[in-house]
C-alpha cells in the first residue's frame, strides 16, 4: 500500500531541507515522485511528492545506487555521457537549481547516450521522467547532445 509525503526545497536551496528529503528517499521505497515550482511571494523553490512504500527489505534492496556510466557498451558513449554530465551540471548552475540531479537523472543521460536518434519528445517522456525539470530543459540537453554528437562525428573525419 502506497503512503505520500510532501517535501519543499526553497530556491536557496536550504540544505537542511536537503537532508531531509535525501534521508527520507534513502530509507523508503520510492514508486513516484511529482514536482511542482512554487513561485508565491517568500516562497519560492520546488515543492515534491513522493509517494512511497515503507517496506525496509525492499527499501534495502532498492538503496544500490546503479553506476549508468557503467552499463555503456563502449567507450565513445562513456565520453558522450561524460560531457552530458558536465552540461547538465553547468545548466543546473546557470539556473541556480540544488543540483544537477534537478535537470534530470544519470539514467536519462545514458538513455540519450544509448539512442542516438533520439527526439525531444523522447527525452520529455523517459521513464521516471515525471521531473518537471527534465521536461523543461528537454530541449537544452536535447540540442547539447547533437553538438557533441557533431562534434564527435567530425572528429571522426579529420585524418591523422
Amino acid at each position: 500500500m502506497s503512503q505520500f509525503q510532501s517535501f519543499f526545497i526553497s530556491a536557496g536551496g536550504d540544505q537542511n531541507q536537503c537532508e531531509e528529503l535525501n534521508a527520507f528517499l534513502k530509507s523508503h521505497v520510492i514508486v513516484r515522485t511529482v514536482e511542482n515550482l512554487v513561485s508565491s511571494g517568500a516562497n519560492c523553490g520546488i515543492q515534491i511528492l513522493v509517494e512511497y512504500k515503507n517496506n525496509g527489505e525492499m527499501a534495502a534492496k532498492s538503496s544500490k545506487r546503479v553506476d549508468w556510466r557503467a552499463t555503456l557498451k563502449t567507450d565513445d558513449e562513456k565520453l558522450v555521457f561524460d560531457k552530458l554530465k558536465v552540461f547538465r551540471s553547468s545548466l543546473a548552475k546557470e539556473k541556480k537549481l540544488v543540483g544537477a540531479y534537478m535537470v534530470c537523472k544519470d539514467e536519462h543521460l545514458a538513455q540519450m547516450v544509448q539512442n542516438p536518434k533520439i527526439t525531444v519528445d523522447e527525452i520529455k517522456e523517459f521513464p521516471h521522467a515525471n521531473n518537471i525539470m527534465l521536461k523543461e530543459y528537454a530541449q537544452d540537453l536535447f540540442d547539447e547532445y547533437q553538438k557533441i554528437m557533431k562534434e564527435r562525428h567530425e572528429e571522426s573525419e579529420v585524418p591523422f
